[in-house]
């Protein structure tokens, strides 16, 4: 009986055993690149190797695994990755890609695997990863402290059997505000909903908005598990709670406002703690901050929470963010977001964290602080301008001198010209920002406002100062300009150029690199201008595809047939995908106009123009048409009506012989001689009479029969009427065919 009984169990081992283990594949969109995530079992060796520029291969040493793709092309477009398909063996996964990009992979966790697809130059290069062996050297009297407290090594569990393991205080992330991807542009609100979602997604986790945000985030410590912590351990079943959304909680602490997802509302921060006119005063400066430092630690250097508190209040209320912050991070496990977020916003900072995210339309003061911390107004959002003037008058002077330009800027740009511009005037009543500040702000209203000689003399004066906005002022001049393609002096090029090097590894060097770029192109100085956009790798990929299509579109309208060509043919690689489908049609056009179909239709054929593209398929269909293969023309025009597609559909059946159609299509179209002349090609002499031409002579000519004869022998007359006959049938014919002679090539 338990030689049965071990046999059977013997089986059920190698049963299990046999079965491959099921590895989910998860996606996301981050900006600037696309994001996997995939549940490994914990210790799997593993590593990640590009094969080729389009492929990349995520090998696991085991193998056995069965992978589950299914919902990886719900959340993220084929622009990077264009399929998954399982090793031999179930030994790895293949990724295949669709742009010039590199992976990068980490484990985020113990049992999550992280693939990031982001756009690169290809090297043959292998990242191994070998799980850490566990080595327990402990010897017998060592105390261990933790998740699994005892005396000696740690306890070796039997995979076996059941057992039971304490769950250990899972490690909270930072939550300190993250930058955002690089290529991160949230102008529509509907892509950030989708960006967040899709972070949130990727990581396993959704963070509903209807939570309330607790006030003391954790300390910022490691996000790894306990060693001994079984993964997912404690963690609820989700899989059966799949709908629109799918959350899944794995550790992410919730007032990590950068993950957080709301979903059918947001609350606005109360006015409770905004409350900034009572966190300071004239004496702030001079006597509080000195008498709260003196007292900020107690008794054995311990940190008082109530004293810190109202000293970061207090250098908030003075303007001095970057002190705030600094303060903040000295007790990280009570940090307050919404003060971080406060201090980020009056150094000059964005509201990365989305403390105030969507709040632009709340009736208190968060108004204010959701529209001077949103890095970008989504289309169409909703702002309380009389709220946000409210807590303007609210705020103490030192703020509203900090904050006011930027609020009147903020304001113009969603369309309330005369709340901004009632803001400036408020500012200016009580003392005013610095002149630079104001002349900066009134410049970007006049320019929203349409008042574009006035915005361009004032943002060129600002941007040849010495002033804090002189950058900015030198990347709006050039914008402006380019929107209303002014010339650009030489003095400006050289200053962008300039600014673009000294700074390239700020903030600020992306915009100015592309307004260097800009300049140069406007100057027609198009090889310097090639020099720069391959220059700028290393930024932002939505602003290369600005500048490469921007470059392009110009080279195509003015640059010499040298220049273009060297660019459109021999460096149409480092173009292809980076320029918009209006370029892209732009420089097939031009190469079509040189007499160059071929290249012509690699141009107009590129991936980025949507096949079903009205102007696409008749530029294919022109160029089809060019190379003398009329079927291929027809057959672009299928389903394509108007003028333009009758035209281009008669020059197709003129060419395959359909005389016919082409006469009356072009007859349809207005256009006589051409109709004419498919008509004397079908033989329709009657269609081609009734003008004074050559086509109307040969017409009459084919009609026109020879004199009768009167007897055996020709008569004198007959003899001299076929001779003027055949006289006026020479000049006919040479008529017709210097009428129709073919342009030399």
């Amino acid at each position: 009986m338990i030689r049965l009984a071990l046999l059977c169990f013997t089986i059920c081992l190698w049963a299990g055993a046999g079965l491959a283990q099921e590895i989910r594949v998860r996606s996301g969109e981050h900006g600037s690149f696309t994001r996997l995530a995939l549940d490994v079992p914990v210790d799997t060796a593993w590593n990640v190797v590009q094969m080729a520029p389009n492929r990349v291969e995520l090998r696991l040493r085991e193998g056995g695994f069965r992978f589950d793709g299914s919902t990886v092309f719900n959340r993220i477009d084929r622009e990077r990755i264009t399929g998954l398909e399982p090793l031999p063996d179930g030994a790895g996964l293949g990724i295949e890609l669709a742009c010039a990009c590199v992976a990068e992979a980490f484990l985020a966790e113990p049992a999550m695997l992280v693939i990031d697809i982001r756009p690169g130059e290809f090297v043959a290069s292998e990242a191994a990863v070998e799980p850490a062996p566990r080595v327990d050297d402990a010897p017998l009297s060592e105390i261990r402290v933790g998740a699994l407290p005892g005396i000696g090594p740690s306890p070796e569990r039997n995979p076996l059997l059941p057992g039971f393991v304490p769950k250990a205080r899972r490690a909270e992330p930072e939550s300190a505000p993250r930058e955002p991807g690089a290529g991160m542009d949230p102008t529509l609100l509907e892509h950030t909903l989708a960006e967040q979602l899709a972070i949130a997604a990727t990581d396993g986790l959704l963070s509903p908005g209807l939570t309330p945000a607790p006030s003391a985030p954790p300390s910022a410590m490691s996000s790894t598990p306990a060693e001994d912590e079984e993964p997912g351990e404690g963690v609820p079943d989700l899989s059966g709670h799949r709908g629109a959304i799918e959350a899944a909680i794995l550790g992410r602490s919730p007032s990590d406002m950068q993950a957080r997802v709301r979903v059918g509302g947001t609350g606005c921060v109360p006015d409770a703690a905004l409350d900034l006119t009572s966190w300071g005063s004239d004496e702030t400066f001079d006597s509080e901050i000195p008498v709260l430092r003196r007292r900020l630690y107690g008794e054995f250097d311990a940190l008082d929470p109530e004293i810190l508190l109202e000293l970061v209040r207090a250098h908030i209320y003075i303007g001095f963010g970057a002190e705030a912050r600094a303060l903040l991070e000295l007790d990280q496990e009570r940090r307050d977001p919404v003060l971080f977020a406060l201090a980020g916003i009056v150094d000059g900072g964005a509201d990365r964290a989305g403390v105030f995210a969507g709040q632009t339309d709340c009736k208190g003061a968060a108004s204010l602080w959701a529209l001077a911390g949103a890095p970008s107004l989504p289309e169409g959002a909703m702002i309380d301008d009389k709220a946000v003037r409210r807590a303007f008058e609210a705020l103490p002077e030192t703020l509203r001198e900090l904050l006011g330009p930027t609020l009147a800027t903020r304001l113009a740009e969603a369309g309330h010209r005369d709340a901004a511009r009632n803001l400036l005037s408020r500012l200016a009543r009580s003392g005013g920002a610095p002149d630079e500040e104001m002349r900066y702000s009134e410049a970007q209203i006049d320019r929203l406002d349409g008042a574009v000689d006035e915005a361009m003399n004032a943002l060129m004066d600002l941007s040849h100062g010495a002033g804090r906005h002189a950058p900015d002022a030198v990347v709006a001049t050039v914008a402006l300009a380019a929107e209303q393609g002014a010339g650009i002096n030489k003095r400006l090029t050289d200053l962008t150029g300039a600014y673009s090097t000294e700074l390239r590894a700020t903030e600020q060097g992306p915009d100015l690199w592309l307004a260097h770029l800009r300049a140069l192109t406007a100057s027609r100085l198009f090889d310097q201008a090639v020099a720069t956009l391959r220059d700028g790798a290393d930024f932002p990929e939505h602003q290369r595809r600005l500048a490469a299509s921007e470059l392009m579109s110009a080279l195509a309208a003015q640059g010499s047939d040298t220049g273009f060509l060297r660019q459109a043919v021999t460096r149409k690689r480092d173009y292809d995908r980076l320029v918009s489908e209006d370029t892209a049609l732009a420089v097939a056009r031009r190469l079509l106009a040189l007499g160059l179909p071929d290249e012509a239709l690699s141009w107009a054929t590129l991936p980025v123009i949507a096949r079903d593209l009205r102007a696409r398929r008749l530029l294919e269909s022109e160029i089809h048409l060019v190379r003398a293969d009329p079927q291929q023309a027809e057959i672009a025009l299928i389903g394509l009506q108007g003028d333009d597609a009758l035209e281009l559909r008669a020059r197709a059946r003129a060419m395959m012989g359909d005389y016919t159609y082409a006469q009356t299509a072009f007859g349809s179209l207005g256009e006589t001689g051409e109709a004419r002349r498919a008509a004397w090609l079908a033989g329709d002499w009657d269609a081609v009479e009734g003008e004074e031409d050559a086509l109307a002579a040969a017409a009459a000519l084919v009609d026109s029969g020879l004199p009768a004869e009167s007897g055996a022998v020709p008569s004198l007359a007959l003899a001299e009427a076929l001779a003027t006959s055949g006289a006026e049938t020479r000049d006919t014919l040479r008529a017709l065919l210097d009428q129709t002679r073919m342009a030399e090539e």
